[in-house]
């Protein structure tokens, strides 16, 4: 059984969002270009949506009539009739990017030579690694607070509730303002929301937690593509450029979590993970804030 889930939760699903979900953000930008950050945020928005209607389904559904085994064939169900739409939905406005005069190596290349990229590349992963801690464990938290199971579990419906509205209104603000400088406040209260993990204590204050950490994190889910494809020096380099970014960004998510978990340990030990998943995502943020000022000073323009 642990093999069995591994090879279809973890390489399987795995793999399958990996292939899907740049190319599904991608071709959004062929469509957009002021708005191309309000656009991508209602489109990811839909995973703030399914982690609040999933978590709620298969609760119900895992301990009713229909029971695990039918449960999880009902979601696979539902989740492939919807992607089933959204590939029909799909289609590239732009050809596509001719290769006789380059590859993804070249790209590769091409990309390590521009430092703000660089630099940006590097934060991706250092958020990522202490993004997910509060919200894997937020529920054991709260148990372990002694809030009763039946609650703790509705913390993260209210996490991805708040996340699905993070993930859209500050993308309101991008066409004004400019894609870093609202990641940029976004990522780092992030941050230091995180490092209050160790002190959630009670019911109100780990409600309120959920609803904000979940609003802001759910902006860094939503600006992230926004903020890749503005570093693109035309619009056929887009697809690359959150290619390789996620590629990279997928090792901070790799290890972050575990490595909490880790420091956690069967103590409870709170503060430690806490302590790293606050300092990466600030330290990730800091990383946006260096690029946003590499790329002011070539641009001579604040609004970025």
């Amino acid at each position: 059984m642990p093999l069995e889930i591994f090879l279809a939760q973890g390489l399987g699903v795995g793999t399958a969002v990996g292939i899907t979900y740049v190319p599904g953000v991608s071709i959004l930008s062929h469509y957009f270009h002021r708005r191309r950050a309000l656009a991508m945020g209602i489109a990811v928005s839909g995973s703030g949506v399914g982690g609040a209607v999933h978590s709620v389904m298969l609760n119900q559904l895992f301990h009713g009539r229909v029971g695990f085994r039918n449960g999880v064939r009902a979601s696979g169900g539902m989740v492939g009739a919807l992607l089933i739409i959204a590939i029909l939905l799909m289609k590239p406005r732009l050809p596509p990017t001719s290769r006789k005069h380059g590859s993804t190596l070249h790209d590769l290349k091409v990309f390590l030579r521009d430092p703000p990229y660089v630099i940006m590349v590097t934060g991706t992963v250092l958020v990522f690694a202490g993004l997910y801690y509060p919200i894997f464990f937020l529920q054991l938290n709260a148990i372990k607070n002694g809030i009763t199971p039946s609650l703790a579990f509705y913390t993260l419906v209210i996490l991805n509730g708040a996340s699905t509205v993070g993930r859209v209104l500050p993308n309101l603000l991008v066409a004004r303002m400019g894609v870093l400088n609202v990641m940029i406040p976004c990522v780092l209260i992030s941050g230091l929301l995180a490092f209050c993990t160790a002190a959630l204590k009670n019911v109100v204050g780990t409600i309120m937690f959920a609803i904000l950490y979940g609003f802001f994190s759910g902006a860094y889910a939503s600006l992230l593509s926004p903020m890749i494809a503005s570093l693109a020096k035309k619009d056929t380099e887009i697809g690359a450029r959150l290619g390789i970014c996620f590629t990279f960004t997928g090792f901070g998510g790799l290890i972050g979590t575990p490595i909490a978990g880790a420091l956690l340990s069967n103590d409870f030990i709170w503060w430690r993970p806490s302590l790293l998943s606050g300092f990466c995502v600030v330290t990730g943020g800091l990383c946006f804030a260096a690029t946003r000022m590499l790329v002011g000073r070539e641009k001579n323009t604040y609004r970025l």
